[in-house]
């Protein structure tokens, strides 16, 4: 699947790396290469502070909360399903008009 118009702030795939757009690598990159989205995952998850809940029906970072699917993830509090990485970053803004970041280790 091709990302149509990718945002800042969110990450994508150029060529195997995955990486944190921002408006001047969009100008950068966008003539030159074409981003492929990025699957959620737990490890994502993980990166991004989303905890599971100890019978792992869910993950949960603050109040929201994702139930994981056949091929995706439900937003409880939105109703979305997420299947990428990038959507769960804009599903995030959406709720809490903040950016999504990733967790330092």
């Amino acid at each position: 699947m091709n990302i149509s118009s990718p945002q800042a702030g969110r990450y994508y795939y150029v060529g195997n790396e995955p990486t944190l757009f921002t408006e001047k690598l969009l100008q950068e990159i966008l003539p030159h290469h074409r981003p492929q989205p990025i699957r959620l995952t737990k490890q994502w998850l993980s990166l991004f502070g989303f905890k599971p809940d100890p019978h792992r029906t869910f993950w949960y970072f603050q109040d929201l909360k994702l139930v994981p699917g056949l091929n995706c993830w439900l937003c409880v509090s939105s109703r979305r399903y997420l299947y990428f990485v990038h959507e769960l970053q804009e599903c995030f803004a959406d709720i809490y008009q903040m950016e999504l970041p990733l967790e330092s280790h």
